[in-house]
């Protein structure tokens, strides 16, 4: 199968061709070698040079037809300064074979003088049947812009009533002839039929200009080759008259007609296309504005887009863009036509008016005449049109347009701009509510990496079984995702075991990076069995290069020594030691003077530490918590106290530690009734065992 390539050639060489076929003919028939052969050599020379002229405008015609194809993509006016060129060049041929057809009147002889004009006129022929062609396609092309099923149907029907027009070549009819005159009228009217300017619409200003100065000049070629037309007719002698061909003629009327009609419809659009191209403006600058609020635009276009559609909407001379957060704080200021420091006095100018029309409105005080359009006329500006950026409730900005001229602002325009701002605003607030979203999920992903970090910095239940003669349980809950109480149990050789509660003040990720902070060093004092009064001292001196000066952090330390049964502890401004007596079936508080670690930071710090001592016995239980259990709070505003705790533990002190702290969450929860609870709470349980060793050496000594 023929590509398109290959058939555009064909038809070129099929159109140089059939026009140098016509000249070969021309050459045989002066020179009578046709009459050799023939009879009747005048009426085959006419029909031969018929079918030779419709071969050449028909290799033309196909040519021109399959290249319309590609001028979907060209614009209107590269159309028009397309086949201007072609008019420019065959135009300029002919008038040079025009001047030579000229000279050859005055310098040649009789029979070689026919033979000359002959050829010259055979390709004035070329060049004509080219750019009328040319010019019947790419007004084609315009015609076809936006058409529809009617028109297409009648473009149709002219092209194939021109093609069948060429049977007209084989016979020699003239203006006056019938079917001369309804054949050419047929195809005038079906011309008018398939007219359509709605391409027209879509110039703007500037190419309306241009195209009815380039349709100016085509007209003035289309005349010209008709004119020569006209005129080589006159002339018995050349072989071959177009002013006889329908086909030619009704091109030529196509041509020039629908030409100066596209430049009446140009000039008569003139006036209003300023308007529409306004309009088209306006529409753009509200797609811009809506696209904004789908695209992935920073806010700061926004800005940009709402200043320059509202300038260029309203011809202002001057403007500004205030965008303030939601505190009232100015995060971005742009501005046209007007610098900072003049804005500075008119803002204060608007100010001071708008006070001024406060109190006259107060004061029923009517007015006709505006002093601020007064002062600001000294600036300068005679119209001014200020619109507030509003999102729910809660002010955006402010933008401001200026214009030099009185009552610059009509009410479309207050309408138009008034829509948008309101876009604007919409899309500000929805870049907003995106940002605020993503700082929520950024800041859940930080919570989550941050409670991760937290659970690993506290014991797994497995560690706290850390002697035999011991039986530890604990928990902790997080009043927020993060919390900042901490527990922890370090065993330093067979028979101590050392023992931290502490709450870092503060919630969140802050507390619990704090947190972190207090096992390190509690992992690093507490390998050296430090006495508790000594720990905390060293702890406080550590902490104090590590907390920001508002953090502090309250602990308890135990060092329980096994072998000896007795507990040395230290509050650094914790919550009281809780401890009960299995013997005496007793519950006492501990309490003695301690100050939070970070508080004081010097060594004057140990002043205020006190160390205490304890013996426990087999079933006796100590408790170290924090005080989001005793500040936990019900409905009528009552905290669960001290009192309450006690007892629990009082009533409950044969359970076990861990069935015990179920206990204390059990009871907080019905306590607060679903109150949500305000402060983390931790609470780490010691029940104190038999010493198996112990027992069985004694059983030895008494045998």
């Amino acid at each position: 199968m023929l590509s398109l390539k290959n058939v555009i050639g064909i038809f070129i060489y099929v159109n140089i061709a059939g026009w140098l076929l016509m000249l070969a003919l021309y050459l045989l028939s002066s020179a009578g070698l046709t009459e050799i052969h023939l009879a009747d050599s005048g009426a085959t020379d006419f029909y031969l040079r018929g079918l030779l002229l419709n071969l050449f405008i028909l290799s033309v015609f196909f040519y021109y037809n399959s290249r319309i194809e590609k001028l979907k993509n060209t614009t209107f006016i590269e159309l028009l300064t397309s086949l201007f060129i072609t008019g420019l060049v065959t135009n300029t041929l002919a008038l040079v074979i025009y001047g030579a057809m000229a000279l050859s009147t005055n310098y040649l002889e009789a029979h070689h003088q026919e033979r000359w004009l002959n050829l010259l006129y055979h390709i004035n022929i070329g060049l004509l049947i080219i750019f009328l062609t040319k010019a019947f396609f790419y007004w084609k092309r315009l015609i076809m812009h936006q058409k529809t099923q009617n028109l297409q149907r009648w473009w149709t029907v002219f092209e194939y009533a021109l093609l069948i027009s060429l049977l007209f070549n084989f016979f020699e009819f003239s203006f006056e002839d019938a079917p001369f005159i309804l054949m050419l009228g047929a195809l005038e009217l079906l011309a008018l039929k398939s007219f359509n300017f709605k391409w027209v619409v879509y110039l703007n200003a500037k190419e309306k200009w241009q195209s009815i100065l380039l349709l100016s000049f085509i007209t003035l070629f289309a005349i010209f080759f008709f004119q020569t037309v006209i005129n080589y007719g006159e002339h018995n002698y050349l072989k071959t008259h177009l002013k006889h061909s329908v086909y030619v003629i009704a091109i030529f009327s196509f041509v020039i007609l629908y030409t100066i009609i596209s430049m009446l419809v140009m000039v008569f659009n003139l006036p209003t296309t300023s308007v529409f191209e306004k309009k088209l403006e306006e529409i753009i600058s509200f797609q811009k504005l809506s696209q904004s609020l789908q695209a992935g635009d920073q806010e700061a276009q926004v800005y940009g887009i709402l200043l320059d559609s509202a300038v260029s909407t309203a011809s202002a001379d001057a403007a500004w863009l205030e965008i303030t957060d939601e505190e009232g704080t100015q995060v971005a200021f742009l501005h046209k036509g007007v610098e900072k420091e003049e804005i500075a006095k008119l803002k204060r100018v608007i100010k001071r008016h708008n006070t001024r029309r406060i109190i006259d409105a107060t004061f029923a005080r009517n007015q006709e005449h505006d002093p601020l359009m007064d002062e600001l006329t000294e600036h300068g500006f005679k119209s001014m049109l200020s619109q507030k950026l509003v999102a729910h409730d809660h002010q955006l900005g402010n933008l401001t347009l200026l214009k030099k001229v009185k009552d610059g602002f009509d009410d479309d325009k207050k309408v138009l701009i008034k829509t948008f701002v309101r876009q604007a605003s919409i899309s500000i607030e929805n870049y907003r509510l995106l940002a605020r979203t993503i700082e929520a999920e950024r800041y859940k992903e930080e919570i989550k990496i941050a409670r991760n970090v937290q659970k690993s910095l506290l014991p797994l239940p497995k560690n706290l079984t850390v002697s035999k003669n011991l039986e530890i349980a604990a928990f902790s809950d997080s009043a927020q995702e993060v919390g900042g109480d901490y527990y922890d149990i370090y065993p330093i050789d067979k028979d101590r075991v050392m023992v931290i509660v502490g709450d870092v003040s503060g919630k969140g990720t802050t507390a619990a990076f704090n947190m972190a902070q207090m096992k390190g060093v509690f992992h690093s004092l507490a390998q050296f069995g430090l006495r508790t009064e000594r720990f905390l001292y060293y702890a406080n001196n550590a902490l104090a290069n590590c907390l920001d000066r508002a953090s502090f952090i309250t602990v308890t330390i135990l060092l329980i020594d096994d072998s000896a049964q007795k507990i040395e502890f230290a509050r650094a401004g914790h919550c009281p030691t809780l401890f009960y007596h299995h013997k005496d079936e007793e519950v006492k508080y501990y309490q003695g003077k301690g100050m939070g670690l970070g508080i004081l930071r010097n060594k004057m710090f140990s002043d205020h530490i006190e160390m205490q001592t304890l013996h426990y016995e087999e079933g006796d239980m100590l408790l170290l918590y924090t005080d989001g259990i005793i500040e936990a709070m019900n409905k009528e505003k009552e905290e669960y106290g001290y009192e309450r705790l006690q007892d629990l533990i009082l009533s409950n002190a044969h359970l076990s530690p861990a069935e015990i702290n179920d206990k204390i969450i059990t009871d907080l929860n019905h306590f607060s009734r679903g109150m949500p609870v305000h402060d983390d709470h931790t609470a780490l349980m010691i029940k104190f065992k038999h010493k198996e060793k112990e027992a069985d050496d004694d059983t030895s000594a008494s045998e």
